[in-house]
């Protein structure tokens, strides 16, 4: 009986997600914005493409949504070049070493103030920890320019800490907490794909 009803559950569980409607990044109207403090003099700020994402999303069924998009650090941009090649180095992001971060969301639930928390895992630097982003959907509807794709619109942010994922070289002069805040489209797109679930996800 036991292993009948965790079938049960499995294909309801399965059939849910087949009806969230499944949503493509906008690589062009995506960016994620990142601010550290400088010396105690003032908080650096750095763009990053949001290039890569697919999300399952519907506002009908938040706790069916998911989210998973990969970053490429290297594009990370603080407007000078040798700034940018120390953040890029062996002391914060490797980008050598570490070309890719994910993030890959767990769970997604509404709070009282209607705000989606998106509990997920960043993996940056090999290291992967816990993140939750506090969002905002923004607008959900027909695009009003070509090709008229039904387009959806996030804000989001969190903040990490640097050392927590390894980036720990200057602590007297970058601080060591980093906020971040995403500006997010996406547009319907039903040949987008999302990794399978692990078990732990279903």
């Amino acid at each position: 009986m036991r292993p009948l009803l965790g079938s049960a559950l499995l294909l309801l569980s399965l059939a849910s997600q087949a009806s969230v409607p499944l949503w493509q990044v906008d690589p062009v109207h995506s960016k994620l914005l990142v601010a550290v403090e400088h010396a105690g003099f003032s908080q650096s700020l750095a763009l990053m493409p949001v290039s890569t994402g697919v999300l399952h999303y519907d506002p009908e069924q938040p706790d069916s949504s998911r989210v998973e998009v990969v970053l490429q650090p290297a594009r990370l941009d603080f407007g000078d070049e040798r700034w940018n090649a120390a953040v890029h180095g062996s002391g914060l992001l490797a980008v050598d070493n570490y070309p890719e971060a994910r993030f890959r969301s767990d769970k997604v639930t509404l709070d009282q103030n209607g705000d989606l928390l998106i509990d997920g895992t960043l993996e940056l630097r090999g290291v992967s920890l816990p993140l939750q982003l506090r969002a905002q959907r923004n607008g959900q509807r027909r695009h009003p320019l070509p090709p008229f794709r039904q387009t959806v619109g996030f804000s989001a942010t969190t903040s990490l800490s640097r050392a927590a994922f390894g980036a720990d070289a200057w602590p007297d002069m970058v601080g060591d907490t980093v906020q971040i805040r995403i500006e997010l489209e996406a547009t319907r797109d039903r040949n987008a794909e999302l990794a399978p679930l692990t078990p732990d996800q279903r």
